[in-house]
């Protein structure tokens, strides 16, 4: 990697990154857009998309121009570009070798020896310009935008891995992880929707509605995965988090993010204090409340009225037990009403686990898990 054309200091170097890992539609995208609310943060998005649907694809970026034209992720490409001498297709490829093989993800839980991993078979060292490439693109955006921590929403297990690896192994970046879960029956409510192609408002192709069985399945999937993934990583630099404890109670929770990050919590309670509504930045891909110009995050209820008893059964029957582990039960409690300076905090509130009780940090163990930190 040609980083000696720029002289970053340490930070930029080895950038902050926060990882946020789990299913999609659990509420990554708001999060993400609420942590980029803090002056030393810079929300980004789905970066794993951001090559393909954004450089390469031309989708639309959240302040309105489309990725080829908009400034700032123009800039980003001009700095990845020099460091790394590399085009988006080459990368892209190499990308989608990691991310997108099922069998790159076993290779990754099996071996934690980067320059040992082959991905396409043809020669060894591919990983290693992934994680380099991977890790430009963390430095171009750090750059550009001067912030020290980036928030990177991808939420994609095989690519949380691999940032484990490149910091644990390669010492690349500075990673924290966020597993953020969301209400199995919320998810699957949310993959019952069915959206048309609409590129402005933030939804690129067609979204077909999911069986209620798939839905769950891969839920339980993805989340069980992202706990192995998790148990990798440095417990102090890793965080669980509930949407529903986000959303309903957004002030203790960011209480909780300032002291996972140790960074102030001030500049957020000052925008719940004003009731300011999020502003999207340079958000590529991701949920289509990126596109909306004033965004505020909403409790997540809708499917206690829109999921059949049946579907609830079933969502129950097939992940209940992993659900139950984050602390979820069958009936969701009746909503409390918290004010705290004058920010008044309303919601169901659902019996916490002791890992996530809000007035901690609260840190997945091997107890918790029942998985050990090789």
């Amino acid at each position: 990697m040609k980083s000696q054309r720029h002289s970053l200091d340490k930070s930029i170097r080895y950038p902050r990154v926060v990882f946020i890992v789990g299913t999609g539609r659990s509420g990554s995208t708001v999060l993400d857009l609420f942590l980029g609310q803090h002056p030393t943060i810079q929300s980004a998005g789905e970066l794993c998309n951001v090559v393909k649907s954004g450089w390469v694809g031309g989708e639309f970026c959240s302040c309105g121009e489309r990725v080829p034209l908009c400034r700032f992720w123009t800039e980003v490409r001009k700095i990845w570009e020099e460091l790394t001498g590399a085009k988006p297709e080459d990368y892209e490829s190499l990308r989608s070798l990691v991310e997108g093989n099922r069998r790159t993800l076993w290779k990754m839980l099996r071996n934690d020896r980067p320059e040992m991993l082959l991905l396409s078979g043809k020669e060894p060292g591919e990983f290693l310009a992934y994680a380099q490439w991977t890790a430009a693109l963390y430095r171009a955006i750090a750059e550009v935008s001067g912030k020290t921590l980036l928030i990177d929403s991808s939420k994609n297990p095989a690519r949380a891995l691999a940032l484990v690896l490149m910091d644990h192994r390669l010492d690349l970046i500075d990673l924290y992880l966020i597993h953020l879960v969301r209400d199995i029956r919320g998810f699957v409510w949310s993959q019952r929707k069915s959206f048309q192609r609409d590129e402005r408002a933030g939804v690129a192709h067609d979204l077909s509605p999911r069986p209620v069985w798939k839905s769950a399945l891969v839920w339980l999937f993805v989340n069980s995965i992202s706990e192995r993934v998790i148990a990798r990583h440095d417990l102090e630099r890793t965080l669980f988090l509930r949407y529903e404890d986000f959303a309903n109670d957004t002030l203790q929770t960011s209480l909780k993010l300032a002291s996972f990050l140790n960074i102030a919590a001030q500049p957020w309670l000052e925008m719940m204090t004003s009731h300011k509504p999020l502003q999207a930045g340079h958000v590529v891909a991701g949920n289509r409340v990126r596109m909306q110009r004033h965004i505020n995050i909403k409790p997540d209820n809708d499917w206690q009225t829109h999921l059949t008893t049946f579907q609830k059964v079933l969502c129950w029957f097939l992940a209940g037990w992993k659900a139950r582990q984050y602390g979820y039960t069958w009936e969701p409690v009746a909503a409390r009403t918290t004010t705290t300076g004058g920010h008044t905090l309303a919601g169901p509130h659902y019996v916490h686990s002791p890992r996530t009780t809000l007035d901690t940090v609260a840190t997945p163990s091997e107890n918790q898990y029942g998985l050990h930190k090789p």
